[in-house]
């Protein structure tokens, strides 16, 4: 059921997805898209499609993107205070990868640098689309801002207590609990549509 509503969603959505990817694609005249080694269920690494919201070829300067990054496009600074950078993960819910609710895929690299036996509970889900702990980070992101060594201030900041949500949440979640985050996340993302506040 889940492929079938991505599918769906996609087939809707995809004068959406041109328009995106025509804009995106005229800030440098490069691919629109931007894809992600990503770590997903049971330590699995997979692809993880997203628009590309930064200059092409500077995601290698670093797997973590600060509030007010300066690799980041004015295109893609919108894309992604809506989180409409994330729109094509619904290729990867179809593909098997991920699904619409489970906990954000991390780098490979953070992964294997940071993670503990406790933040491993996390890849024992589908990674998702939505999740308790990506809206507390995206409340939470300006901890990291100014800091020299973004990734690890990262690390020690933000992902124990993101990956701490997410566990908590997806042991017990059930159709109630993902309606309501959903509106939840609706309503986050409308707010950082129309304030400065926390955007990126």
């Amino acid at each position: 059921m889940t492929k079938v509503i991505a599918a769906v969603l996609l087939i809707l959505l995809s004068p959406l997805f041109a328009g995106i990817a025509f804009l995106v694609w005229l800030t440098d005249r490069q691919s629109p898209f931007y894809i992600a080694q990503r770590t997903g269920l049971r330590g699995r690494t997979f692809a993880m499609v997203k628009f590309r919201s930064m200059r092409a070829g500077t995601s290698k300067d670093g797997a973590i993107t600060a509030v007010g990054d300066s690799r980041i496009t004015p295109v893609g600074r919108v894309l992604r205070n809506t989180k409409l950078d994330e729109l094509p993960q619904l290729l990867n819910i179809l593909w098997g990868d991920m699904a619409f609710f489970g906990p954000r895929p991390e780098d490979p690299g953070i992964v294997t640098r940071y993670y503990d036996d406790e933040m491993r509970k996390s890849l024992l889900f589908l990674p998702g689309l939505l999740s308790p702990g990506t809206l507390w980070a995206l409340r939470n992101l300006h901890r990291i801002d100014g800091a020299a060594d973004t990734e690890a201030v990262y690390a020690r900041k933000i992902l124990p207590e993101r990956l701490s949500r997410d566990t908590a949440y997806f042991e017990r979640a059930g159709v109630i609990s993902h309606f309501r985050l959903a509106m939840t996340t609706l309503a986050v993302l409308l707010h950082r549509t129309v304030s400065a506040k926390h955007r990126e």
